[in-house]
C-alpha cells in the first residue's frame, strides 16, 4: 500500500508541475522538512574561498546571517585533535540550538579528528567507538558503533534534544566549482527526474564487497518512479568500467581506486556517486587514490569517502538498497545519504546537502491563493501557519481566511491573497499558559 501511495503521490506531483511556471512561488517551510532556517554554515577564518562559498549558499538557500560561524581553525593541518575539536564545538554550542538541523563545513581541511571524519564528529560527537583504528591499535580495523540514525525515519532529527544533527561539506578548488555545485543542488529541487542507477561490481574483489547488495536491490527495484536500477558486471574488465558516455544518471556506485570516464557521463542534478576504496575522502588534490571531490568535479551532487583506512566492510559505506528509497520518497539528500550508512564514523559525507528531487510537498498558485500540497500533511493535525517578507525579518501570523482540504493521498492548504515572500507551517505546540507559540 505504502509503495501505491508513493507512486500516485508522484503522478499527483506530476499532474501540477505546470502550475508553478505562471508565477514565481515564495519560499515554503514545512514541519519536519529540511530548510535553510535549519542550516548552520561553518566557515575557516582567513579563507576567501570558504567564506565566498558560505555567503553564496546562505543567499541562494535562504540561510539567515546570524547562522554563519567563523571558526578560528589551526593552519595547514588536515586533521584535528579530540581537544582541539572539543574547543570548536564549545565555540559554536550557543549557535546549536534545536532549531538547527544541519552543520555545514565550507572548507575542505582540516578534513579529520583523530580517527573520525570531520563531518562524522560534528554530527555524533567525538567517539573513539566510532572508529576501527584507534591510538592503541592501528594495524587492523574492525566494525565500529552503529550510527543511530541508519535507515532511520525522520522523527529522530526532529525531536526535542535531537541525538544527532546532520553535517556535510560543501567546498571545492575554486568559487565556480563551489557555486555549479550549489546550483546544481538547487536545480534538483522538485524536479522529479528520470535517469538510471548503475550499481556496478568491478574485477577488484576486495572493493566491490558491496556488490550482493547492489545485484539483489537491482533485481527488486528495477524501474520504479523512473529511476532504473542497473547492476552492472564489470568483472572482466581489468580496472575499467563500461559506465562511460552515459546520459542522465542519478546513482552511481562501485568499488575502485580509481573510477575512469566519470567526466564522460553526464548526471542529472541531484546524482549521487561514490567508489569503494580506502582514501577516497583523504583530501581534495590527485595524490594516491581517486578523491571523492572529483565525483562532484565531473557534475555529482554528493559523494562519500573514507579518512582513514576503514577495510572493506560494506557497512562503513552508502548502501543504495537505503539510499535510493529514502531519497525516492522525499527525503533531502543530506538526509538519505546518512541514513544509508550504518557505520559513517570514518567517512567524510560532501555535496549539496538540502538537494531534494522527489519531495512530499509541492505548491502551486490558483489566482492570488497559493496552494500547498503535502504527503506529510494531515487534517488529524493543528498546523501554526507564518509569513514573512525577507529571511532576516520576524516571522508574523498569516492573516485569517486559511483553508485546508483532506485528499486521499495528501493535505491540501489553501492561503488567499498570498502575497510574502516566505511562509512556516510548523504543529502548533499549545504551551501551558502561553497563547502564541514562540517566535
Amino acid at each position: 500500500m505504502a509503495k501505491i501511495l508513493q507512486i500516485l503521490l508522484f503522478f499527483f506531483c506530476l499532474s501540477h508541475a505546470h502550475l508553478t511556471l505562471a508565477q514565481d512561488l515564495p519560499h515554503i517551510s514545512m514541519p519536519k522538512q529540511l530548510s535553510g532556517e535549519h542550516v548552520l554554515i561553518l566557515t575557516k577564518q582567513g579563507d576567501a574561498l570558504s567564506q565566498r562559498i558560505a555567503q553564496y549558499y546562505a543567499q541562494q538557500r535562504h540561510v539567515p546571517q546570524q547562522q554563519i560561524v567563523t571558526l578560528s581553525l589551526p593552519p595547514h593541518t588536515n586533521q584535528l585533535t579530540s581537544e582541539q575539536f572539543a574547543r570548536i564545538t564549545k565555540q559554536i554550542s550557543p549557535q546549536l540550538t534545536d532549531k538547527i538541523k544541519v552543520i555545514l563545513l565550507t572548507f575542505h581541511t582540516p578534513y579529520r579528528v583523530d580517527c573520525m571524519s570531520i563531518t562524522s564528529a560534528f554530527s555524533l560527537g567525538f567517539d573513539e567507538q566510532y572508529c576501527s583504528q584507534k591510538p592503541q591499535q592501528t594495524t587492523t580495523c574492525s566494525p565500529t558503533k552503529v550510527s543511530p540514525y541508519f535507515n532511520n525515519n525522520n522523527d529522530l532529527l526532529w525531536q526535542r534534544k535531537a541525538p544527532i544533527k546532520l553535517s556535510m561539506m560543501l567546498s571545492a578548488t575554486s568559487f565556480k566549482q563551489a557555486k555549479s555545485l550549489i546550483d546544481r543542488g538547487i536545480a534538483a529541487d522538485n524536479s522529479y527526474p528520470s535517469g538510471y542507477a548503475y550499481l556496478v561490481k568491478t574485477d577488484d574483489r576486495a572493493r566491490s564487497s558491496r556488490a550482493p547488495t547492489f545485484k539483489r536491490f537491482a533485481e527488486i527495484w528495477q524501474d520504479k518512479l523512473n529511476i532504473k536500477t542497473q547492476f552492472i558486471d564489470d568483472s572482466h574488465y581489468h580496472g575499467d568500467t563500461s559506465i562511460r558516455h552515459k546520459k542522465d544518471i542519478l546513482f552511481y556506485h562501485t568499488g575502485l581506486t580509481h573510477v575512469p570516464d566519470i567526466d564522460t557521463n553526464s548526471y542529472l542534478p541531484g546524482a549521487i556517486a561514490d567508489h569503494l576504496t580506502s582514501g577516497a575522502g583523504i583530501g581534495i588534490g590527485h595524490d594516491g587514490q581517486m578523491k571523492a571531490f572529483r565525483w562532484l568535479e565531473s557534475g555529482v551532487t554528493a559523494s562519500y569517502g573514507a579518512v582513514i583506512e576503514p577495510c572493506n566492510f560494506p557497512e562503513k559505506f552508502p548502501n543504495p538498497q537505503i539510499l535510493i528509497p529514502h531519497y525516492a520518497n522525499g527525503d533531502s539528500l543530506i538526509e538519505a545519504y546518512w541514513k544509508s550508512v550504518q557505520q559513517p564514523g570514518e567517512g567524510l559525507f560532501i555535496g549539496e546537502p538540502l538537494a531534494r528531487p522527489w519531495s512530499p510537498t509541492f505548491a502551486s498558485f490558483e489566482g492570488n491563493d497559493l496552494l500547498i500540497h503535502s504527503k506529510r500533511l494531515n487534517s488529524n493535525t493543528t498546523y501554526h501557519i507564518e509569513q514573512r517578507e525577507n529571511v532576516n525579518a520576524r516571522w508574523q501570523d498569516t492573516p485569517e481566511g486559511v483553508s485546508g482540504k483532506q485528499f486521499k493521498t495528501h493535505l491540501t492548504i489553501r492561503i488567499p491573497n498570498a502575497k510574502a515572500q516566505y511562509y512556516r507551517i510548523t504543529e502548533h505546540v499549545f504551551y501551558p499558559g502561553i497563547s502564541q507559540l514562540p517566535k
